[in-house]
């Protein structure tokens, strides 16, 4: 049924989002459109920022090695994604996104390290 809207999106119960691509650092547009299936608004607790207006965010930073994999991208607003804890080695301030059991989480600061 999904086929005739010309839409689909494949979203594991344990892993997220299945991993079709890898190009380089920013989202693909096929990725854009998967990542806003799983989260239509930022990520973030409590945020309502719809995905379209937002950012496409690495949970494992692109400069440490992370990759543009559906997997390891979460839909956030330009806000979140500035105040997202991405340096593992930086005192935790705000707290960080992570995927677990296939859903993305917020860990405070204080488990976030």
């Amino acid at each position: 049924a999904c086929a005739n809207e010309g839409l689909i999106t494949v979203i594991s119960r344990t892993l997220g989002p299945v991993d079709l691509y890898r190009f380089d650092r920013f989202a693909s547009v096929k990725q854009r459109t998967m990542l806003a299936a799983e989260h239509p608004t930022c990520a973030w607790p409590g945020c309502n920022t719809p995905a379209e207006r937002g950012q496409f965010h690495h949970l494992t930073p692109w400069k440490h090695g992370g990759e543009t994999n559906v997997a390891n991208l979460v839909t956030l607003c330009n806000y979140h994604n500035g105040i997202n804890d991405d340096d593992p080695n930086a005192p935790p301030r705000r707290g960080r996104l992570t995927r677990q059991g296939g859903t993305i989480v917020w860990q405070p600061p204080h488990t976030s390290r």
